[in-house]
C-alpha cells in the first residue's frame, strides 16, 4: 500500500508511513425537549466538523530518490504577454504584421551546467525577420532563427527548434552542443490542450492544429541549481514585446536525495511557519452538484494575483492529504483497484464507494508539465485540509521517532 501524502501547494509532497488513521466527525443539531406532548424537536442545519488523526514512524530511506533538471518551454499557441489572449498570434492582423514583430526578440537563459560554473555565461535565442547572422559562441553565446518564411506558428516553432538542435555555447569556457546540455522536445501546444480541438488561425494564414507549439528545453544536469529566471527583451532600445507568447522560467529541477529519519521530521517541523498566499475559493464546492459551475468560474486562487505563488513559504503550504485504500465497489473489472479517501462537501456533493472511481494520485497537464491539482480547485482528487497540529517524539530505547499528525478538513481557506 503506498504511503499517505501530505500535498504541497507547489504540487509536491511528503510521504507518511502511518500505523493509525482516524476519521471523526461531529456534526452539529440542536436538540430540545417539547411541554405537553413528551417528544423531542431537532434542528440540523447540514454543519459537521471533522477531524483526521494519523500516527506513525519516521524510518530512514534506503534507495535515493532520482534527481530531475531544471526546465523550460516556449509554447507559442498561447499569449504570454501584458494583453490577456488565448492564442498569440491571433493578437495581429496578418502573419506578416506578427513577423515584424517577432523581429529581434530575445531569449536568454542560462543551463545549469554554466550556472554552477559561476562565470556568467548564458544563452541568447534571437528571432530576425530576415536573414540570420552568423551564431556567437562566447561568454554570452547568440544564435539566430531567420522566421521571415514562416505562414504559422507549427512553422516559427519548427524553426526555433532546428535552430536549437544545430546551436553551440560556452559551458565552463568549453564549446557545447546545445543537445548535450539540454534534452529539446516539441509537442503540442497547451491551448489544443485546453481546448481539446485542433484550433485554426486566421483565415489569411495556412492552418495550424498546435501539433508541433511547445518546445521544452531540460537540463541533463540535475538539481535545483538550474532553476532560473529566462528573461525576455527586444534588441531595439526602448521597444516593448507586449504581445509575447508564453515563455516559463527555468524550475523544476531537484536533487537527487536519501533522508534519514530525522531529515525528514525537519522537512514536516519546517511548515511551522508556511503561509496560506491569501485565498483558495471554491464556488463549486459551495454549490456542490445543485448548480453546474462553468470551469472557468469554479476556483480562485489569489496568490497568484498578489505574485507570491513561488515564494517558499506559499510554496509549502499543506493543502490536503492523499489516504489510499483498496476498493472492490469501484473496480470496473472485478479486481482491487487504488483509490483515495475523499469526504463530500458542499449541498448535492456525494461520493459512496461505487461512485469514487478516480486514480489514487491523480495528475494533470499544465503548461506541458505534470503536476498533481489543488483539492481546493479540484474536487475528488484528495481531502482539502490543514494542518493542526504535529507532535513527533523520539523514542531513545528503540532508535526510532514517532508522530501524531491532526489534520482539519476544509474548503474554503482565507490566510495570510
Amino acid at each position: 500500500m503506498p504511503m499517505i501524502q501530505l500535498l504541497r501547494r507547489d504540487s509536491s509532497v511528503i510521504e507518511l508511513e502511518a500505523e493509525s488513521i482516524s476519521f471523526g466527525f461531529d456534526r452539529l443539531s440542536i436538540t430540545y425537549p417539547v411541554a405537553i406532548f413528551a417528544t423531542r424537536m431537532g434542528m440540523d442545519l447540514n454543519q459537521t466538523n471533522m477531524e483526521i488523526v494519523i500516527e506513525g514512524v519516521f524510518t530512514d530511506d534506503e534507495v535515493a530518490t532520482n534527481g530531475v533538471g531544471a526546465a523550460f518551454h516556449l509554447d507559442l499557441s498561447r499569449g504570454g504577454g501584458i494583453k490577456p489572449a488565448d492564442t498569440w498570434f491571433n493578437q495581429y492582423s496578418s502573419w506578416s504584421v506578427a513577423r515584424a514583430d517577432l523581429d529581434g526578440v530575445e531569449i536568454t537563459f542560462s543551463s545549469a551546467s554554466q550556472i554552477d560554473a559561476n562565470l556568467g555565461e548564458d544563452i541568447t535565442i534571437r528571432l530576425k525577420n530576415g536573414t540570420a547572422a552568423s551564431a556567437t559562441v562566447a561568454t554570452s553565446s547568440i544564435f539566430e532563427v531567420d522566421i521571415s518564411g514562416a505562414a504559422h506558428s507549427d512553422a516559427v516553432a519548427d524553426l526555433i527548434l532546428s535552430a536549437i538542435n544545430g546551436a553551440s555555447a560556452k559551458v565552463n569556457t568549453v564549446t557545447t552542443d546545445l543537445n548535450d546540455i539540454f534534452t529539446v522536445t516539441q509537442s503540442n501546444g497547451q491551448q489544443r490542450t485546453l481546448s481539446g480541438t485542433q484550433q485554426t488561425i486566421l483565415p489569411h494564414s495556412s492552418a495550424s492544429t498546435f501539433n508541433g507549439e511547445m518546445i521544452t528545453l531540460t537540463n541533463k544536469t540535475v538539481g535545483t541549481s538550474g532553476n532560473s529566471t529566462v528573461n525576455i527583451s527586444k534588441d531595439d532600445a526602448g521597444q516593448e514585446w507586449d504581445k509575447q507568447f508564453v515563455v516559463t522560467n527555468m524550475s523544476g529541477g531537484e536533487g537527487s536525495v536519501i533522508m534519514t529519519k530525522e531529515d525528514k521530521v525537519q522537512d514536516v517541523l519546517n511548515l511551522a511557519n508556511m503561509s496560506a498566499g491569501g485565498a483558495l475559493i471554491s464556488p463549486q464546492i459551495l454549490t456542490g452538484s445543485v448548480i453546474d459551475l462553468p470551469n472557468s468560474v469554479a476556483s480562485f486562487d489569489a496568490s497568484r494575483f498578489l505574485s507570491i505563488e513561488d515564494s517558499p513559504v506559499v510554496a509549502k503550504y499543506i493543502v490536503g492529504i492523499r489516504v489510499p485504500y483498496e476498493s472492490l465497489a469501484s473496480s470496473t473489472t472485478g479486481t482491487r483497484v487504488l483509490r483515495q479517501f475523499l469526504i463530500p462537501a458542499g449541498p448535492g456533493t456525494n461520493y459512496p464507494a461505487e461512485g469514487n472511481t478516480y486514480d489514487y494520485d491523480p495528475t494533470v497537464t499544465v503548461d506541458n508539465k505534470t503536476i498533481r491539482p489543488n483539492p481546493f480547485l479540484e474536487q475528488g482528487v484528495a481531502i482539502p485540509a490543514i494542518i493542526k497540529g504535529f507532535t513527533p517524539s523520539y523514542n531513545a530505547g528503540e532508535g526510532h521517532w514517532t508522530y501524531t499528525l491532526t489534520m482539519t478538513p476544509i474548503e474554503q481557506l482565507v490566510g495570510l
